[in-house]
């Protein structure tokens, strides 16, 4: 992960509130102390998909079945990280699309591209079966419909 941006604690401290939008708006903070990283400040949804990323890579087994994901299944989760865990698990075990998985998430397909770049969690592009292509379509006509 790159540092778009190095602070002081001191000047943490004085500009807290500006830091803060820093990282909300995708901005990675990396926080020193005498010169050495202390703490990086991040937005808490691209450190959900890291974190669903890495339990994905820790626990492997448990995205092995190709199973239909549900909204409601995503939302009776008991948390959000939860259901980062479950959507992102499954993308990266190449059982959903990253359009469903953004549908599935509550954004838009190109916001979550541009989260997993900057989070470092690998995109798949494109489908790579004509029942994917035609799940991404379903995915992009809903998307349509509700704007």
């Amino acid at each position: 992960m790159q540092y778009d941006q190095r602070i002081s604690k001191t000047d943490l401290a004085r500009s807290t509130h500006q830091v803060i939008r820093e990282a909300q708006r995708g901005y990675t903070v990396l926080v020193e102390n005498h010169g050495q990283p202390e703490v990086v400040i991040v937005d808490i949804i691209d450190f959900q998909l890291q974190r669903a990323a890495m339990h994905y890579l820790g626990f492997p087994k448990e995205f092995e079945k190709d199973i239909e994901i549900s909204e409601a299944t995503v939302r009776s989760l008991p948390s959000d990280q939860d259901r980062f865990n479950l959507v992102i698990g499954h993308y990266l075990a190449v059982h959903i699309s990253i359009g469903r998985s953004a549908e599935l998430l509550g954004m838009s397909p190109p916001e979550l591209q541009v989260r997993l770049m900057r989070s470092g969690v690998p995109l798949r592009m494109g489908p790579e079966s004509q029942e994917e292509l035609d799940n991404e379509m379903k995915v992009i006509e809903r998307s349509l419909r509700r704007k």
